[in-house]
């Protein structure tokens, strides 16, 4: 049975002191629960999937709120440097924050000092690709010889179906704040998701040092982007300031390699461009008032989960500090077209898929029987939906749970928003904004003619068109005219500066379309000449020179210059 709590607090810390036993959904990121953990009075180890994560919290202290120094322990940290800590240079609590594949190197502190174990991000014990199944085993093993005592942490918790059996025999928690606000989605819909990355927003980005879109102005950009050399190509293409740049990535020699000369960024004030992999998704904090999140899918399969699985909800709530006027809005760039089918047809094609998947497994299990193995050709979706154990591949059941995962409750987040850690006490349903998708300039140009009110107007999506709008507005400011082909277009802005252009952009803002007496039609222009140090004397055809269409029609006497079209 599930024990609901709710709270109508911002933070856990101003209603509990310690986090409770067992295993918990906390339903929304961002809400403080690690915090507690990390400032109380408890001796406590807080188990997490990433190097960076560990650090990037033990980073955080001393602080005005917990003057005690925590340490990260992971693959490099030396047993002289636990040592120390454990006997010398620990505060009044013991605060230890250990990747899982090094929960082992604190056991000892664990058993003798009987700290709190808090299993944090518990969900990436499972989908977690580069996780060893030893890791995994040894996390659970010493979890359960604290089952009385151990706190899972997850704001998408695996279903206990996919645990171990003991896990479903603890106390089960639900925490439900009422204190939550919706996050936004602005949704660009693109064939090439990493092409519109650079093109609609890193490069106009780049240009114009800010960015103006659907009224939320930004900055700075957090780019949530799950492929390093993607990364790589976007800085190196766009011709990105490296020093203007971070990256959170995994530590390894071969990541190293591919972003070189971009630093890895741990905490302290934001670059400008912070790009950040799947080892930055889970419980890291960042805090900047300028900053806008982009998240970019880009998956093969048209059934298949966001290829962050359930990170999305991670990832928006990275960003801590409410003060940024986008807190709780991001930009969602995917190339899926999954939003338009049914909850029936993608479940239908995940089934498919596992026919033909279990069909392959056959056959390879028959290769190695007859000796054939190495003419075995395996389905082309085949690596991600096993796993080798032993001597032969099984079906990776967390694979197709995270695709189902995706279709029943996931897409509903990209499509209404998720409620976050807030400060308004409903959170209403929401409708994503859609940017704008492919348009091509001379569209650009009727949107500017039918919006702009004296050559102003608000782009709203359009505004990462930035090479076009720079042309259509300079043709507007120069001439108060603008043309469809852009050749011609640029090549008017190129001209202008000639007397003759300089004529016709002070006789469009002074005549209007209509007649005109010749006599006063040509003391206008005259005064034109004037100011221009023209030393011509104003001529009633000069009028066919300045207008597209002009007339020269009598009535009783009287001769009239009539502007048919400007």
């Amino acid at each position: 049975m599930v024990k609901t709590l709710r709270y109508s607090a911002e933070y856990a810390s101003e209603v509990m002191d310690e986090i409770p036993p067992g295993y918990i959904d906390k339903t929304v990121c961002g809400c403080g629960l690690t915090s507690v953990a990390l400032e109380n009075d408890v001796h406590t180890i807080i188990a997490v999937p990433t190097i960076y994560l560990a650090e990037n919290k033990a980073a955080q202290y001393p602080n005005a709120r917990y003057n005690g120094k925590v340490l990260a322990v992971w693959g490099e940290t030396k047993e002289d440097e636990i040592y120390a800590y454990r006997w010398f240079d620990r505060p009044r609590r013991l605060k230890i924050i250990v990747t899982y594949d090094s929960l082992p190197k604190v056991k000892d502190i664990l058993d003798r000092f009987k700290c709190k174990l808090i299993i944090d991000e518990s969900d990436k014990l499972l989908s977690q690709t580069n996780l060893k199944p030893h890791v995994i085993d040894e996390v659970f093993k010493i979890a359960e010889e604290n089952k009385d005592t151990v706190s899972f942490i997850s704001a998408t918790p695996t279903p206990l179906e996919y645990m171990p059996p003991w896990i479903s025999e603890i106390d089960q928690v639900k925490i439900e704040w009422e204190n939550t606000m919706k996050a936004q989605p602005m949704i660009a819909e693109r064939t090439f998701p990493y092409h519109s990355l650079r093109k609609e927003f890193i490069l106009p980005f780049k240009e114009k040092g800010s960015m103006t879109l659907e009224g939320k102005t930004f900055r700075k950009l957090i780019v949530f982007l799950n492929s390093l050399r993607q990364i790589a190509n976007i800085v190196r293409e766009a011709a990105l300031n490296k020093d203007e740049c971070g990256i959170i990535c995994g530590n390894s020699l071969t990541n190293d390699s591919k972003i070189a000369g971009i630093q890895r960024y741990i905490a302290g004030e934001m670059p400008k461009f912070l790009f950040i992999t799947s080892s930055g998704f889970s419980g890291i904090d960042l805090y900047d008032s300028e900053a806008m999140t982009i998240v970019v899918s880009n998956t093969k399969r048209s059934w298949q989960m966001i290829d962050m699985l359930t990170d999305l909800k991670q990832a928006i709530s990275r960003q801590r500090n409410k003060d940024n006027p986008n807190y709780g809005t991001f930009i969602y760039i995917f190339n899926q077209s999954i939003f338009k089918k049914s909850e029936e047809e993608l479940l239908a094609q995940i089934d498919a898929v596992r026919k033909q998947i279990s069909q392959s497994i056959n056959l390879y299990d028959y290769g190695i029987q007859s000796g054939n193995e190495n003419g075995f050709v395996p389905y082309p979706d085949f690596e991600a939906y096993t796993i080798f154990q032993g001597d032969k591949y099984v079906i990776n059941e967390q694979a197709f749970l995270a695709d189902k995962y995706f279709i029943l409750e996931v897409r509903k987040q990209y499509e209404k928003g998720f409620d976050i850690n807030g400060q308004f006490d409903d959170a209403t349903e929401i409708k994503p904004i859609i940017l704008p998708g492919i348009v091509t300039y001379s569209e650009l140009v009727d949107y500017f003619k039918n919006k702009h009110q004296n050559g102003n107007v608000d782009w709203g999506g359009y505004e990462t068109r930035v090479e076009w709008i720079s042309v259509i507005e300079k043709c507007y400011s120069y001439y108060h005219k603008v043309w469809k082909d852009y050749t011609y277009a640029q090549m008017m802005i190129g001209n202008f500066g000639y007397t003759a252009d300089q004529i016709k952009i002070k006789a469009d803002k002074i005549f209007q379309e209509g007649r005109y007496t010749r006599k006063k039609a040509k003391e206008i222009l005259q005064q034109i000449y004037d100011e221009l140090n023209i030393s011509r004397k104003a001529k009633h055809y000069d009028f066919d020179e300045i207008f597209n269409e002009v007339k020269h029609p009598a009535s009783k006497g009287i001769r009239y210059v009539e502007i048919v079209e400007k």
